[in-house]
């Protein structure tokens, strides 16, 4: 487990393994290594993935784990096909829970596949779902990576893109409180499933409290199952 709290200021990158290996993420596991526990209850954090590597979560091909954010400020961002939060390269986002705190996510961009800004890597032939997250409180910018010449955007907040297959799917998220903007572009869910090639594996699910306590903007959202309930 990893916590991180009070005053603390943090900075963290990723390594890079070299062969067959990516990288490790800046805070979460190595090469092929899940993210583990990471708690982050306060202070200043600042995250960035080795290649193909979440910023906080998972390392090369390995999925985010348990990531709970109550307070402080994070800056996360993924490499390549890594999430800002999450999975590294093909890994699924996990399980991502926000309570508080001032978050920013930025998946990493590249051609192969594009890292959402909170949710699963990207990958050429196949990208990480989005896992399950849920937001009740705090300030959330999610950013997809954003590919230098395609449309195979990641997730803002959801799935990975996928260069030359499905985006990844949405997974299930849920956001009751705080103030989000989750943003992607090309054929990928500002909130929902990544952009790729043969279009995305699922929308996925979402959904948000009818008390209005949450603000949303987001550049899309993939599943339209409870509009009506929206406020």
């Amino acid at each position: 487990t990893i916590t991180i709290s009070g005053t603390a200021d943090v900075t963290a990158q990723g390594g890079v393994a070299g062969g067959n290996c990516g990288g490790g993420a800046g805070i979460g596991g190595g090469c092929y290594g899940k993210g583990g526990t990471i708690k982050i209850t306060g202070g200043t954090v600042n995250a960035t993935g080795g290649n193909d590597a979440a910023g906080i979560g998972g390392g090369f091909q390995a999925e985010g784990g348990n990531i709970t954010i109550s307070g402080g400020t994070v800056i996360a961002t993924g490499h390549e096909d890594g999430a800002g939060i999450g999975g590294g390269s093909y890994g699924a986002g996990g399980t991502i829970t926000i309570t508080g705190g001032e978050v920013t996510a930025q998946g990493g961009s590249s051609n192969s596949g594009c890292g959402a800004g909170i949710g699963g890597g990207g990958n050429l032939s196949g990208a990480g779902a989005g896992g399950t997250i849920t937001i009740s409180g705090g300030t959330v910018n999610a950013t997809g990576g954003t590919p230098p010449t395609s449309k195979y955007y990641g997730a803002g907040i959801g799935g990975g893109g996928a260069g030359n297959s499905q985006g990844g799917a949405g997974g299930t998220i849920t956001i009751t409180g705080g103030t989000v903007t989750a943003t992607s572009g090309g054929n990928g869910a500002g909130i929902g499933g990544g952009g790729g090639y043969r279009g995305s594996n699922s929308n996925g699910t979402f959904r948000t409290d009818t008390n209005g306590k949450a603000i949303i903007k987001a550049s899309s959202i993939a599943d339209q199952t409870n509009k009506e309930s929206w406020k």
